[in-house]
């Protein structure tokens, strides 16, 4: 075995765990790896001016590659920096290492912070390395962490002696091979009998559909029963948003609304897969099920199923290799008169998607003079210059719904969302999908709030040569806590007639991101009106340059 030092130790291991890119931001803790990477040229660091820029990075890369994203942080004052957006990462699963260096050990009388107890709520697995031989061992118990289901985030401090000494070092990468569980056969038939004689089943998709690669077999059951289908917390490409039985999103914020319970109402059988169910912040004590409906639960995370609601079967498995079971077991006793009753429904379904649409496009019309500009009508606009190849990343928070009107996603990883409820992932986000697809065309669509939380991210994208467009819908106001606080006032307080003055929730001195985009040495274009607005995407992606497009939107509810 080699005599490494800790530093060099750990470096090898990335290389054997095979860490293209570290997304970080160093200090004077992280001395000894920035001098150790000089002899790593096939480890790219890239620096982040802002730690949420950092992690937005990872998160990205990790949640497109499929691989462990890797995060280096600066003790605690760096890695405080980082928990805000960490916490949304950990609440959705993303696979990250992320490593702090702290104070040599023998510090302990002058104090030094426990590094692994402040990051420990936000992390699968919290830890710190004291003494050099632990490297190899350490590292690929993190990597293993992270990546197993269900996968998430792990975080490994450093201390400053463990870098500097030597020890002999075994290296070897963790184990990449996983067999997930399988559904038992008594589930299977429970769940064929089920959704076999529902009368209006609706399916709901969240992130770990796409994860566990179960958006074809997806497709096929909800055409085989003819359910509609929704997204719950749903920030990638999990069914085609395209296709007929696709009823939209399900709002983050208040499942418990009286629109999305009159959804929810008609169904008599419910089928989640791979979501929580169901996630919303406020407390409203209402149940979004009838008293009639059964809810079947799939997903390869056991602690989110019957977390909240009454399950009536919940099935810890393979959501890939279930839903192809459930499939064709269903397919074997569907009798002809089952199956017109199944393409009526999915008539319906096209109905009223069909209908939705055209409901958009005429909002849209209808704001083509409008000043300032009207969501529906940026987002028509902006679908008809996209390029066919294209990523997008939305952290556009309140102005999503229309954007998922008008742009619809029928391939995995085209579209990737903010998860959540911290605000600040677009900026960096779009950097890591980039880094990812370098051939591709990657557009990030920002609330101006959210935007203003990692601009510093311009630095970064400009500084590496690292093209993307954002677009940002500049309503000069955090115009998400505006609805909220509609929700709030409905649905908590039970007012019905009220009024708010929205405090603290505008923006009187509007950011101007086209200056700001041009002092950190990016593109900066400035929009009123939509005309031009198609031309300005256009030019952005010919010029392969960091452009941001200020967009200045109406921000009324």
């Amino acid at each position: 075995m080699p005599l490494l030092s800790g530093t060099y130790g750990m470096l090898e291991m990335l290389r054997a765990e095979g860490v293209e890119y570290i997304f970080g931001n160093p200090g004077t803790s992280e001395a000894a790896i920035m001098d150790g990477l000089e002899d790593f040229p096939d480890i790219k660091y890239i620096l982040a001016v802002q730690e949420g820029v950092a992690v937005g990075m990872a998160d990205a890369y990790a949640r497109i590659t499929g691989k462990v994203g890797f995060i280096s942080l600066h003790i605690d004052n760096g890695l405080a920096n980082a928990f805000s957006l960490l916490a949304d990462s950990n609440y959705a699963g993303t696979p990250l290492v992320i490593t702090a260096g702290n104070k040599d050990v023998r510090k302990l009388a002058e104090g030094r912070s426990d590094l692994a107890q402040m990051a420990s709520p936000f992390c699968k697995w919290s830890v710190e390395i004291t003494h050099t031989e632990q490297y190899p061992s350490v590292l690929r118990r993190a990597f293993l962490e992270a990546s197993t289901p269900p996968t998430g985030p792990v975080f490994v401090s450093f201390s400053g002696n463990s870098l500097d000494s030597k020890a002999n070092m075994e290296i070897f990468p963790s184990s990449k091979n996983f067999s997930l569980p399988e559904p038992d056969q008594n589930s299977v038939k429970i769940a064929v009998k089920l959704l076999s004689s529902s009368n209006n089943p609706i399916i709901l998709v969240g992130d770990r559909v796409s994860q566990y690669d179960a958006i074809n077999e997806t497709v096929e059951l909800a055409e085989k029963i003819g359910a509609g289908v929704y997204g719950h917390i749903s920030t990638q490409v999990n069914f085609p948003t395209k296709h007929p039985q696709y009823l939209g999103k399900l709002p983050w914020s208040s499942v418990r609304d009286k629109n999305t319970i009159q959804k929810l109402n008609k169904a008599d059988v419910i089928f989640a897969i791979g979501c929580p169910v169901f996630s919303d912040y406020f407390y409203v004590p209402k149940n979004p099920l009838n008293k009639n409906c059964k809810l079947i639960h799939l997903d390869i995370n056991r602690a989110e199923i019957g977390k909240t609601e009454s399950t009536e079967l919940g099935i810890h498995a393979s959501p890939k290799k279930t839903l192809e079971i459930l499939t064709k077991e269903i397919s074997v006793n569907l009798s002809k008169e089952k199956i017109q009753i199944i393409n009526n429904r999915k008539n319906n379904h096209k109905k009223l998607t069909k209908k939705t649409y055209e409901e958009f496009e005429k909002l849209a019309t209808s704001q083509s003079r409008k000043n300032p500009i009207g969501v529906a009508k940026m987002f028509k606009t902006i679908n008809e210059y996209l390029p066919t190849d294209c990523i997008i990343f939305d952290d556009s928070v309140s102005s999503g719904g229309m954007l998922h009107s008008a742009i619809k996603f029928s391939k995995k990883n085209t579209y990737f969302g903010a998860r959540g409820g911290a605000i600040g992932w677009g900026m960096g986000s779009a950097l890591g999908l980039k880094l990812s697809e370098p051939n591709k065309n990657v557009i990030a669509f920002l609330g101006d709030g959210t935007a203003m939380m990692t601009v510093q991210a311009l630095w970064t994208s400009v500084n590496y040569k690292i093209p993307v467009v954002y677009i940002i819908c500049n309503n000069a106001s955090y115009r998400v806590l505006k609805v909220n606080m509609n929700i709030y006032k409905e649905e908590v307080l039970n007012e019905k007639n009220y009024s708010s003055k929205y405090l603290n929730m505008d923006f009187p001195l509007p950011f101007d991101f086209c200056a700001i985009a041009k002092a950190f040495g990016a593109n900066g274009i400035r929009i009123e009106d939509t005309n031009k607005l198609g031309p300005a995407i256009e030019n952005a992606i010919k010029s392969n340059k960091t452009t941001v497009i200020d967009v200045i939107i109406n921000g009324e509810l």
